[in-house]
């Protein structure tokens, strides 16, 4: 899994590459700023103070609605994470496969050792 830089000036029109994959331009009035990144950056950090704080369930649904806020407002860019989520989750998987597979490989190097200090 690569690393996407997704950095571009106010109100620029050039449109953002995602994997290969090109998300509209954001279109954005220098003069207005917009109050729903706004109001879901608050909200999930609220969330995460709340469940921080030992509010877990506040503070899920809290982190939830801000999540989904996000999502409402930037559509496309969740429909291009959608269509990736499954290539990232079989990732994750490998991942762990193979690192149980090197945790079982490490156990029985132990057990081979202890049975040979055993001796």
């Amino acid at each position: 899994m690569a690393a996407v830089p997704i950095s571009h000036a106010e109100g620029s029109s050039q449109p953002i590459e995602l994997h290969g994959e090109l998300l509209p331009p954001l279109s954005r009035d220098k003069k207005t700023p917009d109050w729903t990144h706004y109001l879901a950056a608050g909200t999930v950090i609220a969330g995460g103070i709340l469940i921080a704080s030992g509010r877990r369930r506040t503070g899920l649904v809290v982190a939830a609605v801000g999540t989904g806020l996000a999502l409402i407002h930037e559509q496309e860019a969740a429909k291009v994470w959608w269509k990736r989520l499954p290539g990232f989750l079989e990732q994750a998987q490998n991942f762990l496969d193979r690192t149980e597979g090197y945790l079982k490989e490490a156990t029985e190097q132990g057990h081979r050792l202890q049975s040979i200090l055993r001796r």
